[in-house]
């Protein structure tokens, strides 16, 4: 294993470098391309321009493409919004295939994941998609169901009991749920009022603790008394099994730092995957405004990990997805008044708030919507007089969905916006 993590030091700086090659993957073949342009600061992904130096054209790639790549390493954005201590290093990642080639560091990883998609279902209201433990209901409900397929019978052949029960349980599941997430913030506040401690997420790198007693600790700490200082509660107090792979993964408090920035990686990726898949979705649910209000999206595609890497279990935690995509020349929104005649503005502006409506009609809520998020291409027959009277043409297209949410993460007739 030694040698192996050796071999992670493939990659010492950010290859993310005007002139430099980078090798993607595309449908399970790699192909080389050249960096011609780059767009930073880098923000949750690392955005560029690239020239293929081979011919794609069954892909209906021609020309330059934009390539958004969700690589936790160098999205400087990511790694600030998440506190990723310091910029990454050969070290750091060495650190991290030691961690994910134990037993344990897979266990907490998995299980970490796990938690961090929960909480995000719990943050924005979501339908679950992880069930914690099958119910009994569930389980008949399930053997119903493996009934129904191995004898080849429909709904309407199970009699009128069958029906009745699954219509009863497509109307009590919302409301059963709603009662589950009305009980956790009614439990959340009580244990506030009577402890004065704030409910933790699972995933918490600090100590949550409520302002009365960050005073105690401060006057305690004047004069000198560290009786109160661990009042509050940590994620890795709760127990669950994520505390257990914790405490098992985390070691001694020597290894406190190490365990850290391991720690702070994988949920760097667990984040960026969010990011990824989000805007994937908006894309592939758009398909009808591809190339109209939103760029065309040609293919997904990845950078593969270390050779040492692949193949392995943990090999995906190593890798890089992205997104190619339609290059569109042109400005940014805010630098409207400065790049067309003022005739054009209003057209333009009641553009993008059709875009923005439309969009939404699609089901996809973005939650970054904002004017940098808009590219204004103009007609390059335009005349380059601002002030001339004739006809301004243009193109606007709306971009960046990483900050996405979708009308099928919410309960039928819940209010999602």
């Amino acid at each position: 294993m030694e040698e192996d993590a050796k071999m992670i030091d493939e990659v010492t700086e950010c290859p993310y470098v005007v002139g430099n090659k980078i090798i993607l993957q595309l449908e399970g073949r790699p192909v080389q391309a050249t960096i011609v342009k780059t767009f930073e600061p880098w923000t949750q992904s690392c955005a560029m321009v690239l020239s293929f130096d081979s011919d794609l054209s069954s892909l209906g790639i021609k020309g330059n493409v934009v390539l958004k790549i969700y690589d936790r390493r160098f999205s400087t954005k990511l790694r600030s919004i998440y506190k990723i201590t310091g910029p990454w290093t050969p070290e750091i990642e060495r650190d991290l295939y030691e961690f994910l080639c134990s037993d344990k560091g897979m266990e907490f990883t998995i299980e970490y994941e796990k938690a961090c998609i929960k909480q995000r279902e719990e943050d924005y209201c979501f339908m679950p998609t992880i069930v914690e433990e099958d119910t009994e209901e569930q389980d008949q409900q399930n053997t119903c169901e493996q009934e129904g397929t191995n004898g080849n019978d429909n709904v309407s052949s199970k009699g009128n009991w069958y029906n009745l029960s699954m219509i009863s349980n497509k109307l009590l599941s919302p409301l059963l749920y709603a009662y589950k997430m009305a009980s956790r913030g009614l439990f959340c506040a009580i244990r506030l009022f009577l402890t004065g401690v704030t409910a933790v997420v699972p995933w918490g790198r600090h100590k949550i603790i409520d302002i009365e007693t960050q005073d105690i600790n401060r006057k305690n700490e004047v004069k000198g008394d560290n009786s109160t200082k661990n009042h509050g509660t940590t994620g890795e107090q709760q127990t669950n099994n994520l505390d257990a792979a914790v405490g098992d993964a985390g070691g001694s408090e020597d290894e406190e730092g190490k365990w850290d920035h391991r720690r702070e990686e994988i949920d760097a990726y667990v984040h960026k995957q969010f990011y990824y898949e989000s805007e994937l979705e908006a894309y592939e649910t758009m398909k009808d405004l591809q190339d109209i209000s939103i760029p065309r999206m040609f293919a997904r595609t990845k950078i593969l990990g270390p050779k040492c890497t692949q193949g392995q279990p943990f090999s995906r935690y190593f890798e890089h997805p992205g997104i190619l995509m339609e290059y569109i020349e042109g400005f940014p929104l805010p630098e409207l008044p400065k790049n067309a005649p003022k005739k054009a503005w209003q057209p333009i502006v009641d553009k993008a708030i059709e875009i923005v409506n439309e969009i939404m009609r699609h089901g996809v809520l973005n939650d970054d919507t904002n004017v940098r998020c808009f590219i204004v291409q103009p007609d390059p027959a335009n005349d380059p007089d601002l002030d001339s009277d004739s006809e301004y043409k243009f193109k606007l297209a709306m971009i960046d969905f990483g900050h996405t949410r979708f009308r099928r993460q919410y309960l039928p007739g819940e209010d999602w916006r």
